[in-house]
C-alpha cells in the first residue's frame, strides 16, 4: 500500500513539474513570436514613416524654393508696378519767428519761415494727377501741400474735397501736363479675406520714400475712435507701419488697392486700421467732386434711435434690437427714400442685407459706408408687429 502511494505521489509531482515547465516553455515561445510579430509591424511602420518623410523632404527640397521664388518674384513685380503711383505728401506752413532782447525778457515777431509740419502718403486714382489720401493729412486750410513722386519729382497740390465721415480726401497736382498711372481698386469688399496678405507702400517718417511692408489681414469690420471721430467697418492689419504714415495704400498681391491706412492703436506699432475701398466708391467720390465740388453723402430720411432691451421695455416694443423709427410724423422726411419705400413711424429696421442691426453694427454705420444710388434690402418689423421685406434706394444730399 505504501509503495503504491509513493509511486502515485512521484507520478503526481512529476506531472505537476512537467506541466509547470511546459507552461513556461510555451509562454516563452508565444511571447517571442508575439514580440517578433510586433517588432515586424513596428519595423514596417518605421520604414513607412521614413519613406514618407523622405518623400516629403525630397518634394520640399524641390518645391519650397520654387514656391518661395515664385512668391518673391510676384511681390517684386507688384511693388515695381505700383511704386510710381504712390506719392509722398509734405505739409508746410508759414511759422512766425520771434526776435528777443539779449536777456530774453521781450519777444516780438520778426517775420515768417516756411517749415514742414507734417507728412503723409497717397496714390493716384486718375491719370490727370488726382490723388486719394486721408482727410486728416490735408485738413489744414492754411497749409501748403507738396507731392513727391517715387523718382523725386515734386509738384504743388491743392485740396479738392474732404470726406470727414470716412476720413478720405482728394487732392490734385498743379501745373502738370504729365499723365500719371492710377492704381486699380477691387470691385467688392467681399473680396477682402481674413488672413490674406497685404502690401503697404508709402513714405515712412517723412524721409524714407518707397518704403514697403508686408502684413496679414487680422480682422474685418472693426470700429474705433480716432481724433474725435468714429470710424467703422475698418480692416485690421499687422503690416509694419508707423504713426504719420497715413494715406498708405494697402494692396493685394494682384496689385489692386483694397484699403487705405487711417489710424493706429495708441501706444502700438503693430496694429493698424485701414478703410476698405472699392472702385465704385472712388468713382462716385470723383464724379461727385466733378459735378458739385464736394463729396455727397448717402441719405435715407429717418429719425431713429438704436433699440436695446432697456428701450424696448420702456416703449413696449416687440423687438429689443434694430433701428427704431420714432413714432412721430416728423421722423420720416417728406419725399425721402424712406417714405417712398414704405417705411413708417414706429417701424423697426431689424436687418440690412442680412446683417443684424445692433449697437456694434448700426444703421448709420452701414449707410455711411454705402454710396448714393445703392439699394439696400431691409428686414422691417412694422408697427403692427408684422415682418416685411423692403428695398430702399439710397439718395444723396
Amino acid at each position: 500500500m505504501k509503495t503504491s502511494l509513493l509511486i502515485f505521489a512521484i507520478l503526481f509531482f512529476s506531472l505537476i513539474s512537467w506541466a509547470f515547465w511546459a507552461f513556461w516553455v510555451l509562454y516563452f515561445f508565444w511571447t517571442e513570436q508575439a514580440d517578433s510579430s510586433q517588432d515586424q509591424k513596428t519595423q514596417s511602420m518605421i520604414q513607412k514613416i521614413q519613406s514618407d518623410l523622405k518623400s516629403v523632404s525630397e518634394k520640399s527640397e524641390e518645391e519650397i524654393p520654387s514656391m518661395a521664388e515664385s512668391f518673391q518674384d510676384m511681390l517684386t513685380s507688384t511693388v515695381e508696378t505700383i511704386a510710381p503711383s504712390v506719392v509722398s505728401i509734405i505739409v508746410k506752413k508759414d511759422l512766425i519767428i520771434y526776435r528777443s532782447d539779449p536777456w530774453g525778457f521781450f519777444q516780438q515777431p520778426a517775420g515768417t519761415v516756411t517749415r514742414q509740419v507734417w507728412w503723409g502718403s497717397g496714390f493716384f486714382v486718375k491719370s490727370d494727377g488726382t490723388i486719394l489720401t486721408n482727410k486728416h493729412v490735408v485738413a489744414d486750410p492754411n497749409a501748403e501741400y507738396t507731392v513727391i513722386l517715387s523718382d523725386g519729382t515734386e509738384y504743388d497740390a491743392r485740396v479738392l474735397a474732404l470726406d470727414p465721415i470716412n476720413d478720405l480726401a482728394v487732392i490734385q497736382v498743379l501745373n502738370s501736363e504729365v499723365s500719371f498711372s492710377p492704381l486699380p481698386l477691387i470691385s467688392n469688399t467681399d473680396e477682402i479675406q481674413v488672413w490674406e496678405f497685404g502690401i503697404a507702400v508709402g513714405n515712412a517718417l517723412a524721409e524714407f520714400q518707397n518704403s514697403v511692408s508686408l502684413g496679414i489681414v487680422s480682422w474685418k469690420d472693426r470700429t474705433i475712435e480716432a481724433q474725435g471721430e468714429s470710424l467703422t467697418w475698418l480692416i485690421q492689419t499687422d503690416a509694419a507701419i508707423n504713426p504719420g504714415n497715413s494715406g498708405w495704400p494697402l494692396l493685394g498681391l494682384d496689385g489692386r488697392v483694397m484699403w487705405i491706412n487711417t489710424a493706429i492703436v495708441s501706444g502700438s506699432n503693430g496694429i493698424w486700421f485701414s478703410i476698405a475701398l472699392t472702385q465704385n466708391k472712388v468713382d462716385y467720390i470723383l464724379e461727385s467732386i466733378a459735378s458739385d465740388n464736394r463729396i455727397k453723402r448717402p441719405f435715407i430720411g429717418i429719425n431713429y434711435i438704436q433699440n436695446s432691451p432697456w428701450i424696448a421695455a420702456e416703449l413696449w416694443l416687440s423687438s429689443d434690437y434694430g433701428a427704431y423709427i420714432i413714432d412721430e410724423a416728423w421722423s420720416i422726411v417728406e419725399w425721402s427714400s424712406a417714405e417712398t419705400s414704405g417705411l413708417e413711424p414706429g417701424d423697426i429696421v431689424l436687418e440690412v442685407a442680412g446683417q443684424k442691426i445692433d449697437g456694434k453694427n448700426t444703421l448709420g454705420n452701414i449707410v455711411q459706408n454705402a454710396i448714393p444710388g445703392e439699394k439696400l434690402a431691409l428686414k422691417v418689423l412694422k408697427k403692427s408687429w408684422e415682418e416685411k421685406s423692403i428695398e430702399l434706394e439710397l439718395w444723396e444730399y
